[in-house]
């Protein structure tokens, strides 16, 4: 077993902190609530760096759940359209099906009596 100074990586979605955070990096401007989280990290005494990591870990997990949720939204409802499909056209199947056995009793006799009269009229 050989010891490296790189990290394990489990979990290729998870940043590692080098990756997220650069050496003495500040505060993005325009990051969501940065002067709000610099002054309650102040305030709790966490380094301004560990709390951009955390919001960037933070924001990072956000966007990974969205995407799963929205995965797994799509696929219930995908699911939903195949099996509400699927009732439908058997309901319309069945309906087609009860419609042409009522009528078709009623079809064969018509279709006899105009046979019958063709030979009639071919005969006579």
């Amino acid at each position: 077993m050989t010891v490296t100074n790189e990290p394990e990586r489990n979990d290729p979605g998870i940043p590692t902190l080098t990756e997220v955070l650069a050496e003495g990096e500040a505060v993005p401007e325009g990051t969501a609530g940065s002067a709000q989280a610099g002054a309650a990290v102040a305030e709790l005494g966490v380094p301004a760096d560990v709390a951009v990591f955390a919001e960037r870990v933070s924001a990072r997990l956000t966007l990974q759940l969205a995407d799963e949720i929205t995965t797994m939204v799509e696929r219930r409802c995908h699911d939903a359209l195949i099996d509400q499909t699927s009732w439908l056209v058997q309901l319309i199947g069945k309906q087609v099906a009860d419609a042409l056995q009522a009528q078709l009793p009623d079809r064969i006799r018509q279709a006899v009596i105009e046979e019958v009269a063709k030979q009639v009229r071919s005969q006579g």
